[in-house]
């Protein structure tokens, strides 16, 4: 057999490992099978404030956070992943999740996962997951995914040395929500709105949401972000109106 070919096959061989090998420790983090870690963060520093920059500039964003993530003293390893477009981030071990979400605002991030080891009735561990905005939980969930479906989908994951993963913020199955008979309202008439202080905050937000949808340098994962959480903010102001009106 040729030496440089078997080479080659030695040197594919070793990086497969090593792939794996990531993938691997990526998963039992994220599954809590690590004793020595509590918590997990995840965070870009990418496209601050959801406008585009250019990947010298994301380069250069990344380079800082990983100064800081070191001056902190955490662990930390980098994750990649697609959000709208391919996107760079970390995964950010035993960090606290004031510390995470200072972190997040200082970057001018519209938004950070934070993960806290729990364990269940039979004392086996898992993460509850948390979608916060500023300092605020919009969801959370109990499971992260990395299945044959995960693998096969064309957006809105993360992914180490080429195997994907994710947490399924946003869908509803997972949280046990259905549309109700007739499809989810998605508007308002002016006057079904109860005159109350917490409703006509929810209305600023929802038009401020909407008018980030139209800004042709948002990001889709900014356009994603706010998009799903005038959901949320639609379903409260929906619940608001149905108690009203009784």
């Amino acid at each position: 057999m040729n030496l440089d070919y078997l080479r080659a096959i030695i040197f594919e061989t070793k990086k497969e490992l090593l792939n794996e090998s990531g993938f691997s420790r990526v998963r039992q983090i994220m599954l809590g099978q690590v004793p020595s870690i509590d918590s997990i963060g995840i965070l870009t520093a990418e496209n601050p404030e959801g406008k585009r920059l250019s990947p010298e500039e994301n380069s250069v964003l990344m380079r800082d956070m990983k100064a800081h993530l070191q001056d902190m003293s955490v662990g930390y390893t980098d994750i990649a992943g697609s959000f709208g477009g391919s996107e760079k981030s970390m995964l950010i071990m035993n960090i606290s999740r004031d510390d995470l979400t200072q972190l997040g605002l200082g970057l001018g991030q519209e938004a950070v996962i934070w993960g806290q080891k729990e364990r269940d009735k039979n004392n086996d561990p898992f993460y509850n997951f948390e979608y916060i905005e500023g300092t605020t939980a919009i969801q959370t969930r109990d499971v992260s995914m990395s299945d044959t479906s995960v693998q096969s989908r064309e957006d809105f994951y993360s992914e180490k040395a080429g195997r994907k993963f994710w947490i399924p913020f946003f869908e509803d199955e997972y949280e046990g929500a259905k549309p109700s008979m007739g499809g989810r309202r998605i508007s308002f008439e002016k006057s079904e709105i109860p005159p109350l202080e917490e409703t006509k905050s929810l209305i600023q937000l929802i038009n401020k949401r909407n008018s980030f949808l139209l800004e042709n340098n948002r990001t889709n994962k900014s356009k994603w972000h706010h998009r799903n959480i005038m959901r949320e903010e639609i379903k409260i102001l929906n619940e608001i109106t149905r108690k009203y009106k009784k």
